[in-house]
């Protein structure tokens, strides 16, 4: 999907990193590994970043080995409509939550800036040029709706053809 979404744009090389020659057909692959096999090409004064929407944020602690994961990488979070600085750091494994008297007055306030804490650094992008999550992909595949809004139509085409996110 990666390739067909980055075709037009010739500079962009998809990489086949998740998907190591070594997996088996349906295994788990987990975000941790695959940032540990790319640390291990990388020089270790160089920064790794973590690009993901607050709307998978949101269950960031339930991830394998999340609070080893945030000790590998910065995130960069997405805003999306409806959450605020509180939500994203209340979704935070507990060992990194801050307290609850440190997030209840920012419950109001939007999910942008740098949230730096103790074994945890994320940068909130407040503007996404497309208000476009994976969430609502998969939410709209699920429910049979079309994708011509959401997706270009390769993507769209693959997604129906591989059967992909039906319930």
């Amino acid at each position: 999907m990666v390739a067909l979404a980055t075709a037009v744009e010739k500079t962009f090389v998809p990489s086949v990193l998740e998907a190591p020659p070594d997996s088996k057909e349906g295994a788990a692959n987990y975000s941790i590994d695959t940032v540990r096999r790319l640390k291990q090409s990388l020089k270790k004064s160089d920064r790794l970043y973590f690009l993901i929407g607050t709307d998978a944020f949101k269950d960031i602690a339930k991830w394998h080995e999340a609070e080893a994961l945030f000790g590998e990488v910065e995130f960069i979070v997405a805003s999306r409509p409806g959450y605020s600085l509180a939500d994203v750091a209340n979704a935070l494994p507990e060992s990194l939550r801050p307290a609850e008297t440190v997030t209840k007055p920012f419950h109001k306030q939007p999910a942008k800036g740098d949230l730096v804490l103790s074994g945890a650094t994320l940068h909130l992008l407040e503007s996404v040029h497309h208000d476009i999550s994976a969430t609502q992909v998969r939410e709209a595949v699920a429910a049979g709706k079309p994708l011509g809004r959401l997706l270009d139509p390769p993507v769209a085409e693959y997604i129906k053809k591989m059967k992909l996110y039906k319930s």
